[in-house]
């Protein structure tokens, strides 16, 4: 048992590194160069995602452990494609003995038939490597990720997440990060600095608890409210860590709107976990995200018993995708209840989810149907079934709906000026929004052509701000990637104003 205490009995002692790239040829080779430099680092996977330029050969050439996905398929899948890439050249390793593996001569045969050198291989157990995300871009500076890996290796941690300082040329709008921090808040009881930072050492255990994990950006929210929920040690680490930030120009506006598309993804499917928390209250889908007004006044929340106390850190800058929150000076407090907040008596509605969530982690505190109801669920499954969605409803999805009327949701949802079927738990989410308002803005907006259901979940979330300014930068008629980006960029205005 290490000195530290018994939190670091049988804890894991080396580290992988895994670094989701997409045209990082630039960067790479430094970045890897410096995680090596980690005590504990012993290995460094990149997951090329889908570049154009050479991060899949420069990364080789730095005696990487390279795998490449043909087409994007988004951090998630990277961070997946990496774990995966890591428990492989674990299983190699012990296939060949690793370092304990010898060859002895005997004069006798020790199986029958067989006289020549046998193997002699260290059967003891050995824990798996603790995974370390790292940012592709972070060049020289990966090396100040140190202190998460001493976190983990050292302290009994089984999350450690970077706290980052400010970083050269944020745009940050802060929108997202404070969708998460409340999202976290209301499921866990436990209140993030840094939501959205991605740069995180985890267990092996940890890890394979928390899957399968949210697509896209969503997966950094996902992580700490399944390591919470499942009685994981979280912790915020501050280090020193830097990196390109994500701008304050079009396409950084767009990033975010799909970070928050994401986040919203992740946090639907995570409302049942939300505990009683003294003087903060659920609200629905549409009062996102909270003004500055309603969110003053609320009573910062108790540690939860699932997570070991610790002294929250001062820094207050989330990295990269993560580096948006770099003017938040303090975080946002819970938002006030909304006018379509149920009360405390009234029931609330279950859980949404992704059909391929584990449902069996996740719903494991939810009583399991009767038989009536399963059959109501079924009978009313089959009627959503008509609406424009893309994919079947869940049980829990169901019952979200079920005070919801479907022939006047189907005439809502298609008379949007939309392209294409929505996902089924974008269409929980809509279900709480005013349809009537969002077709109104939609048709208004002016925009070539119809917009995707991404673009209209994102604008329904931001129905409470006016009609978004169009720079001189840019002439009607604008894309509808361009106008949902503005709208985002008009409510984080509004908010911080």
């Amino acid at each position: 048992m290490s000195a530290a205490g018994p939190l670091t009995a049988h804890r894991p002692e080396r580290v992988a590194v895994v670094i989701p790239a997409k045209n990082e040829a630039e960067r790479i080779e430094a970045t890897i160069a410096s995680a090596r430099g980690i005590p504990g680092v012993d290995l460094v996977v990149v997951v090329d995602d889908g570049s154009s330029d050479a991060t899949s050969a420069v990364a080789m050439g730095a005696d990487a452990l390279v795998v490449r996905h043909k087409t994007n398929r988004g951090k998630a899948a990277a961070m997946a494609t990496g774990a995966q890439m890591v428990a492989i050249q674990e299983g190699a390793e012990r296939a060949d003995g690793g370092e304990g593996f010898s060859e002895e001569l005997h004069a006798e045969p020790r199986s029958p038939g067989h006289t020549g050198p046998l193997p002699v291989i260290d059967d003891r157990a050995s824990e798996p490597r603790a995974l370390l995300f790292l940012d592709a871009d972070m060049g020289d500076s990966a090396a100040a990720a140190q202190p998460l890996v001493e976190a983990v290796l050292g302290e009994g941690v089984d999350m450690a997440i970077a706290l980052l300082p400010p970083q050269s040329g944020a745009g940050g709008i802060g929108v997202v990060v404070r969708t998460a921090r409340r999202g976290i808040l209301r499921a866990t009881g436990w209140e993030a600095t840094q939501p959205l930072s991605g740069t995180r050492c985890i267990t092996r255990e940890t890890w394979d608890a928390c899957q399968p994990l949210a697509p896209g950006w969503g997966v950094e929210t996902s992580l700490t409210i399944d390591a919470l929920t499942a009685g994981f040690w979280v912790k915020e680490v501050p280090a020193d860590l830097h990196h390109r930030a994500t701008g304050n120009d079009l396409r950084g506006r767009l990033h975010r709107a799909a970070q928050l598309r994401d986040v919203l993804r992740a946090l639907a499917r995570t409302r049942h976990l939300s505990p009683e928390i003294e003087g903060v209250e659920e609200e629905t889908p549409a009062a996102l995200p909270a003004t500055a007004s309603e969110s003053q006044g609320a009573a910062p929340p108790e540690t939860p018993s699932a997570a070991i106390p610790e002294t929250a850190p001062t820094t207050k800058t989330d990295p990269g995708t993560e580096a948006d929150a770099a003017e938040e000076p303090q975080p946002a407090r819970p938002a006030a209840p909304s006018a379509g907040t149920p009360a405390p008596s009234t029931p609330a509605p279950l859980p949404t989810g992704r059909p391929d969530h584990d449902e069996a982690k996740v719903w494991a505190g939810l009583a399991d149907l009767d038989e009536p109801d399963a059959e109501l669920a079924e009978q009313r499954r089959l009627t959503l079934a008509d609406l424009p969605v893309d994919g079947e409803f869940s049980d829990d999805e169901t019952r979200a709906l079920g005070d919801v009327d479907p022939a006047e949701l189907d005439a809502l949802l298609r008379a949007l000026k939309v392209e294409g079927d929505f996902a089924p738990d974008d269409i929980v989410y809509l279900a709480g929004t005013d349809l009537e308002q969002l077709a109104e803005r939609l048709d208004a907006a002016p925009v070539e052509g119809r917009f995707e259901p991404a673009h209209a979940v994102i604008i329904a979330s931001h129905l409470q701000v006016g009609e978004p300014e169009i720079p001189a930068s840019l002439t009607a008629p604008l894309t509808p990637e361009e106008y949902t980006s503005l709208v985002v960029h008009a409510a984080v205005d509004a908010e911080n104003s």
